[in-house]
Parts: structure tokens; sequence; C-alpha cells
């Protein structure tokens, strides 16, 4: 019996037919599985800038004042205390000079004013004048101070300490009178008493001789007369001796007026000196710290960014913000103006790609970050953008690939897209599906 050609050809078609039917079932069945099982990032795309995390350093100056000389250009990397631009000198340096020498001068006079104050710790007439034979001496604060000054001032020690000297020297001796005088006349005081005393005996013998007639009226009338005149004597020194006494005090309170004098005038040029001393001391610091901010330097290593004066004799204003330091040790962030829709979707911890903003995106892949920092309130630039400031701390600061390294610098363009979720294949493909029927079956 012979096969039928047509019923061959029919069934190698129904075979073929149906093959391809379960590739396609199985094709759409793993497809529709795949595509509920493989997950999508959703992703929040920004532009992003590297900054250093310790922002920008501006240099300021505080007083301003003229622009002498820029030392550095835009670009140039320096180092910390490195002289970045200089300002004219609003102080000569003979006027700094002058007032050096006017403090060292008012130095050397408050040692000697210190010096001459020591006279007086003691009571002058009871020592004398030992306190003033103490020597001027130098301290050995003042040991840097020119010799010419000090030779100055320890000549006028030398003679003042003498003035002062002769002047209490003569007045003690005025006191040692006074009192010689007063014990030589309370010495004469004394014996003429006895005498009186002597005399009045003379007196009572002679009246009771005068009684008997034994002696005559004449020779009794010259013991009354010697009485007499021993009183009038003793009299006249009593008085002498006031008068010496008051002599005495008052040379006594002429003393102490000498020293007190002399003192007063010590402390009060001590006084004057120390209070002239401090006001030069202080205009001595502000104009010192005034010709040292006269050359501005950096803060710290880093990268000239910015330079806001242009040339020399241009003036500075106070408080002005000279140049911009961008730190050359400090961590670098991505700083990302984040659009105000994605805002509700991004919190802080959230991972992040950065990409280069260039052609070589492809070419060294992206970094690894996570958002560190999100602005509480929304900023608007000066090209009245309105966006949140989101700071992103990648991994690392370079991307590489192959032994290429390309360095993260401040300034650099970047693209940052932070992941905000995930969704499914099917649920990417069937959301256009379902807004659309959702929104379809609203009266409005």
């Amino acid at each position: 019996m012979m096969s039928n050609p047509e019923s061959k050809s029919s069934c190698g078609i129904n075979t073929s037919t149906r093959l391809f039917f379960y590739l396609c079932v199985v094709f759409c069945v793993s497809f529709i599985a795949w595509a509920s099982w493989a997950p999508l990032d959703i992703v929040s795309d920004a532009v992003g800038e590297v900054i250093p995390s310790s922002k920008v350093k501006r240099i300021q100056h505080l007083e301003g004042g003229i622009v002498h000389s820029i030392l550095v250009n835009e670009g140039d990397t320096v180092e910390a205390g490195q002289p970045l631009i200089e300002l004219e000198a609003t102080a000569s340096d003979s006027t700094l000079e002058e007032l050096n020498v006017r403090i060292a001068s008012l130095q050397v006079r408050v040692a000697r004013l210190e010096a001459e104050a020591l006279w007086f710790t003691t009571d002058v007439e009871d020592k004398q004048i030992e306190p003033y034979s103490v020597p001027f001496a130098v301290p050995a604060e003042l040991g840097t101070i020119s010799n010419s000054l000090l030779e100055q001032a320890s000549d006028l020690y030398e003679a003042r300490r003498e003035r002062v000297v002769n002047d209490i020297s003569a007045q003690l001796e005025q006191v040692k009178q006074r009192q010689q005088d007063i014990h030589e006349i309370s010495a004469r005081i004394r014996n003429q008493r006895q005498n009186l005393k002597y005399v009045r005996e003379q007196i009572a013998i002679s009246e009771e001789l005068l009684k008997d007639k034994l002696t005559t009226r004449y020779k009794h009338l010259g013991f009354l007369k010697e009485e007499s005149a021993l009183v009038s004597k003793i009299e006249e020194d009593n008085a002498a001796l006031a008068r010496t006494r008051s002599m005495l005090t008052n040379a006594r309170q002429e003393l102490d007026q000498i020293a007190n004098s002399f003192h007063e005038d010590v402390q009060e040029n001590l006084r004057k000196s120390r209070r002239e001393l401090l006001e030069l001391s202080q205009r001595l610091r502000k104009m010192e710290d005034s010709l040292e901010r006269t050359v501005v330097r950096s803060p710290s290593k880093g990268i000239v960014k910015t330079i806001y004066v242009t040339g020399e004799k241009e003036v500075v204003q106070a408080g002005m913000t000279i140049l911009d330091i961008v730190p050359a040790d400090d961590k670098l962030v991505v700083e990302v103006h984040l659009p105000l829709g994605d805002i509700g979707y991004v919190h802080v911890g959230q991972n992040a790609s950065v990409r280069l903003a260039t052609g070589d995106a492809r070419m060294f892949g992206s970094l690894h970050g996570k958002v560190h920092r999100i602005s509480p309130d929304a900023i608007t630039n000066r090209e009245n953008e309105t966006y949140y400031r989101v700071l992103v701390e990648t991994e690392q600061d370079s991307f590489q690939k192959e032994g290429r390294t390309y360095q993260l610098y401040p300034g650099m363009r970047l693209l940052v897209g932070i992941k905000t979720g995930e969704r499914t294949v099917m649920e990417y493909l069937l959301y256009p599906y379902f807004e659309a029927l959702y929104h379809g079956l609203q009266e409005r």
C-alpha cells in the first residue's frame, strides 16, 4: 500500500506549527515570569558638583586697605601660611621704631621710679640715710634696651638720690640742732632752779639775821636782787625751751614733708608712666597686628579658586572677601541640585551612583555613594533655579578602571542618580496602562 504525499506534508507542517507555538508559549511564560521578578531601580537623576566637605574657605581682611601686590594666581596650589596678597602698610617703619623707643624709655623710667619708691618703705628719721644708699639695679627684662637709656636713667637716679639725701641731711641737722638746744636749755633751767633754791635759803637766813640786826639791809637786798634775776632767767629759758620745742616740731614736720613730697611725686610719676606705658604698648600691639595683617596668608594647604581683586592700588573694603581657597587635603563630596518634585522620595542614607558628565563616562563607569545631607529648605540661585541641596559622599575620590584613574577635583560636574526605590519590569511596563485606566474610569 503506497503512502499519500499530501498527508505527509500536512503532518510536517502541523509539527512545525505546534513546535513554534510551544516555543512562543514558553517564551511568553518565561518573559512574564522574568518581568514579574526582575527588579528595576527607581532613580532620581540630577546634576552635581564636586566640593570640599568643609566648604571653600573665604579669605577676608578685617580692616581693608590698598593692594600692593598679588602673589598668587587662580589655580595655584598654596601651602598653609603662604603669603597670598600684600597690602600697603598704614604705618611706616619709622613710626614703629619711634614707638619702640618711647616704650623703651618709659620702661626704664618705670624701673627707676620703682627703685626710688623703695626709699620710703621705712621711717626716714629712724633709718636716717640708709634707704637712699641703694644703687640703681637694671631689671633683667630690660637687658635688651640700649645702654644710653640705661646710663641716663642711672645718672638721673643718682642725681635725684643725691638731692633728696642732701635735703634730708640738712633737715636732720636742724632737728639735731634743735634737740641739742633743748638739751642745753633744759640743763640751764635745772641749774638755775637749783641756784634759785640756794638763794631763797640765803634770803630766809638773811631775814632772820636782819631781825636780829646781825646783817645789813643792803646785803639782804642783794639776795633779793639775785633771786629776781634767777627767776627772770628761768622764765626766759622756759620761753626759749617752748620756742625751741616748737622749732623742733616744725623741723621734724619739714623733714617728713621733704620725704612725703618726694614720695608723692615719685608715686604720681610712676602712675602716669605706667598708664602711658600701657597705652603705648596697646598701640604698639595694634600697629604690629596691622602690619602683620598687611600680608594675607593662606589658612591651610589648598588651591586658589577665585581672586576678587584685579591688580595693584585697588581698594579693599573692610571685611571684603579677597579670594577663595579650596582645601587640598579635605574630603570631597558631591553637591547635587535635586529637583523639587523628587524631594519626597530622597532621604539620608540612600545609595547613589555617580558618573562623569563627559564622554568618558562609559569608559570609567560609576562610583558608589550615599546621601549624607539634605538641605532643610529649597534654595533659589541667581538664575532663579529652585532646588534642594543634597550632599552625596562617594566611597572613592577617583574613577578607576583597568589601571586608568580619573581624579575628582573641586568644581567638577558629575551626573548623580539617587536610588529612591525598586519595581519589577512588569510593573514598569504596565504602569502606563494602569495610569490611563485609573484616569479613564474617573468622570472628570
